[in-house]
């Protein structure tokens, strides 16, 4: 095998445009967290409390299937552009984050703020859209084979925040509020540096990054193992097919493996998502039991509760990564069952009545909350087609939203009762989300396919069932390679 060749097999060779899809899509899911979860966790409390957040959640997830399922489902092979769309809602959402900013609360901050709680709907469902679903969508156009690497780098977006910016926010936030009493100035300086990144995320967007790689020069997964004449054929023919394509709603309905290999990767993501959302008062609540892990002269882990976080951004960024590595050669099936035994094994340490027990389980969730986020996608990508993939994530069944939308209250319910409930609820789940890909059977995902196909006139071929197995060979075809070296 030649250098070139070798290159552009690389896990990490995605191109120069290939790395600013990379950058901004870590720019989307980095800001989307930031001005969603942060106004969570520092201004609801003016407007309501936690209770404006959940109930906020709870319409915008089923709003967001809505969205999905009956305006873009019917509609998605006719979209021209979804870096449009994308740019398009990323926008909206920013002006609706400083919308929450400039809200004044009312005089009983016990009380929903309705004109607050509608901003932050908006702010939430359109930085969801425009920041994560519809980029991941140009995602899996420019990186068939390497989108479980790729996303598993833009993911470490969420424990960066989550773990890390989330201290250094805090900080600024309440020393600039205690500084200047002014609740709008707080704001804006604390939220302005994601505003800026968000920015520079949509010029770097805007400029190098179309919705598929051939119409700037460049080759799926950095590829040029043909010409450009023939990526040029091979694009036009994706969009044409998407157009027709017949994986509509109401068949995915009736595919057994879209259940078994799809609702895990939501559901681990929920469950992840869901305890990350409590664990903030949970830690503080622990006091100076958690002072041993603290480390006073640095910021980020000046006091217990920051040092768990700042373990738990360290254990994510690993996980996020190696989950991706794990997707790239192994396929996203076998990432998805070790999340599954990562979150079992989280679930039965938080049951045990120990304060390490409890930090171990939390650094655990947080090591796939990042890289659960991109298995659903690279499901997608992996086992359907290129023309289909998309038709497929906005027509899916309603099934995972009603067990995912309500999680977090769930969750926080039962966090009030006890946390050995919430923990056992998260051990649960993992046991299903183990045991439901396992289930899963390509060469019968083939054959739905292939029955489509002949109902709509469309012929038949082994595009699928070329795939079985794909994985495997390709690391056998590695191994001989080096032998032959």
């Amino acid at each position: 095998m030649d250098k070139a060749a070798k290159k552009s097999q690389s896990l990490y060779n995605f191109g120069f445009r290939g790395w600013i899809l990379v950058i901004y899509q870590f720019i989307g899911y980095a800001v989307y967290t930031a001005l969603t979860n942060y106004p969570s966790n520092v201004l609801s409390s003016y407007y309501g409390g936690a209770t404006t957040s959940t109930l906020m959640s709870l319409i915008g997830t089923p709003l967001g299937f809505i969205i999905n399922y009956l305006i873009l489902a019917p509609n998605v092979g006719k979209v021209k552009s979804w870096k449009k769309v994308a740019i398009t809602c990323f926008i909206i959402g920013l002006v609706a984050s400083v919308g929450i900013m400039v809200v004044p609360p009312a005089a009983d901050t016990s009380k929903i703020n309705w004109l607050w709680a509608f901003a932050y709907l908006v702010d939430n469902t359109c930085m969801s859209y425009g920041g994560c679903s519809f980029t991941t969508y140009i995602v899996g156009n420019w990186f068939p084979r390497k989108r479980g690497m790729v996303m598993g780098i833009s993911t470490m977006s969420f424990p960066i925040v989550t773990g890390i910016c989330l201290s250094l926010f805090m900080t600024v936030y309440y020393g600039t509020l205690a500084k200047t009493g002014s609740l709008m100035a707080a704001n804006f300086i604390s939220f302005a540096p994601w505003w800026a990144l968000a920015i520079i995320g949509i010029i770097l967007f805007a400029i190098f990054i179309k919705d598929y790689p051939e119409q700037v020069g460049c080759y799926r997964d950095n590829d040029p193992s043909f010409t450009k004449e023939e990526a040029m054929a091979m694009m036009m023919k994706t969009i044409e097919e998407r157009k027709s394509s017949v994986w509509k709603r109401k068949v995915i309905w009736g595919c057994v493996d879209w259940y078994l290999i799809s609702l895990a990767p939501g559901w681990l993501l929920a469950c992840a998502m869901a305890y990350m959302v409590q664990v903030i008062p949970v830690l503080y609540s622990y006091g100076p039991a958690l002072n041993v892990l603290a480390i006073p002269s640095f910021v980020l882990m000046s006091d217990g509760a920051n040092a768990v976080l700042f373990g738990l951004a360290i254990f994510a960024l690993f996980g996020s990564w190696y989950l991706g590595v794990i997707d790239e050669k192994y396929g996203p099936r076998t990432a998805v069952l070790i999340t599954a035994c990562l979150q079992i094994l989280a679930g039965v340490l938080g049951m045990i009545h120990n304060i390490i027990c409890t930090v171990a389980a939390t650094w655990i969730l947080g090591m796939f909350m990042g890289a659960s986020s991109n298995l659903g996608l690279s499901c997608n990508v992996r086992y359907w087609r290129q023309e289909d993939f998309q038709s497929v994530m906005t027509g899916a069944p309603p099934v995972g939203t009603i067990v995912s939308a309500p999680l977090s209250y769930v969750m926080a319910a039962l966090g009030k009762i006890s946390y050995d409930w919430a923990f056992l609820l998260i051990a649960i789940l993992g046991v299903v989300c183990f045991v439901l890909p396992l289930l899963f059977n390509e060469r019968r995902l083939y054959d739905y396919d292939k029955k489509l196909r002949i109902a709509a006139g469309k012929e038949p071929d082994n595009v699928l069932y070329d795939r079985i197995g794909m994985e495997k060979r390709a690391r056998e075809a590695k191994k001989a390679a080096k032998a032959n070296a």
